[in-house]
């Protein structure tokens, strides 16, 4: 398992966040996610890739992301905390 220190955990969830809505079947192109994060594209890919690394979002057969099972629990649960 890898090794996280807890700020670098809350920044992929934090991101991983503006992914979870209420329709589990919901995903998202690059273009689409760099809008809601208000990113470059370029910076986009690259959390992109480290969420996909960690476990928070995987890529579609259309080559869109949305959030695994673990990410959306880890979110919601990052949620209940906040309050």
């Amino acid at each position: 398992m890898p090794d996280y220190d807890l700020t670098q955990l809350e920044t992929y969830i934090r991101y991983a966040e503006y992914l979870d809505t209420d329709n589990p079947t919901k995903s998202f192109t690059e273009e689409e996610i760099s809008n809601l994060w208000k990113l470059d594209i370029y910076k986009t890919k690259s959390v992109l890739r480290k969420l996909r690394k960690s476990g928070f979002v995987r890529r579609t057969r259309a080559g869109k992301y949305k959030l695994t099972l673990a990410g959306a629990v880890l979110v919601k649960l990052y949620k209940r905390v906040k309050k």
